[in-house]
């Protein structure tokens, strides 16, 4: 492993950041818990957030220059400038024991996200696709819906249910949307941290947040075999991505959430926004085409 460091580009103390994303010459993220979207300039260290009024899973950015957003049991638009949301989609059936998690937009731009059981219990979440303002389910099953990604030939997805503790792989269909013939790509021990968001670079590499564990590993995204480790000072690692000018920069996002904000004594950088230059390249975020 190489000896390289994540550097903090903004103390955050956020109780659960996550979804980064570079867009429009910035790191946009998430803070779940406060339900706002936030835009970190990265050259100034100048961060401005926007509440949307509920947990906040994700946002992604569309081609029409403003979010989608997944918050509690609701997918809506959500205007930076203004405010504005407008509802989409609601879970089919919400459960208040359930809400939005990860998420992020296919090479095709369609929304996909998954929900989470707030008490963590087992099995009682799924995976969704946005169509025609209707959630559709893909599986179901989940416990925690957590990263996922597709491949630079868009042939196949990535993704997470943090609980199993594996990447798994779905062959993709990009013309259709459709997943098909799931598979464990990963499997990685509980002691040294549980998968969380991720992302893949250029080279068909998963870079994935292992949240207890301190770090951000990457692993051969044909052969599932670690390639890095890079260490993070902050225990709950929750996602990360790449950006910047030429997307050479892997942006991590931390928490404190799970052992509360006392834990901070031990943990000062909790919550905090981290950085690094890994040596290779990531790719664009595909945009919402909704």
């Amino acid at each position: 492993m190489r000896d390289l460091a994540a550097e903090l580009v903004l103390d955050a103390k956020a109780e659960l950041a996550e979804g980064p994303v570079w867009h429009d010459d910035a790191l946009w993220w998430v803070s779940i818990n406060e339900g706002s979207l936030n835009r970190l300039d990265v050259g100034t260290g100048v961060n401005t957030s926007r509440t949307t009024g509920d947990f906040l899973g994700v946002a992604v950015p569309t081609v029409r220059d403003d979010w989608i957003i997944a918050r509690r049991h609701e997918v809506a638009r959500f205007d930076w400038d203004t405010g504005e949301i407008a509802p989409l989609a609601t879970l089919p059936a919400p459960d208040a024991r359930l809400r939005f998690n990860d998420g992020k937009c296919d090479p095709a731009g369609r929304f996909f996200v998954g929900t989470m059981h707030r008490d963590l219990v087992r099995g009682q979440a799924a995976f969704y696709r946005l169509e025609h303002r209707r959630l559709l389910p893909q599986f179901d099953g989940v416990s925690v819906s957590n990263g996922l990604d597709w491949s630079p030939d868009r042939a196949r997805l990535f993704y997470t249910d943090t609980p199993t503790g594996r990447i798994d792989i779905f062959d993709y269909d990009v013309e259709t949307g459709a997943l098909q013939n799931r598979r464990p790509l990963v499997t990685i021990a509980a002691a040294r941290g549980h998968p969380d968001g991720l992302c893949c670079d250029a080279n068909e590499n998963i870079w994935v947040a292992l949240w207890g564990g301190g770090c951000v590993e990457c692993f051969d995204g044909r052969t599932g075999k670690s390639l890095d480790r890079i260490p993070v000072p902050a225990r709950q690692v929750s996602s990360c991505c790449f950006g910047g000018a030429d997307f050479d920069r892997l942006f991590i996002t931390t928490a404190w959430e799970g052992y509360g904000r006392r834990a901070l004594d031990a943990d000062p950088l909790a919550g905090g926004v981290f950085t690094l230059r890994p040596g290779v390249h990531g790719l664009p975020p595909s945009l919402a085409h909704i």
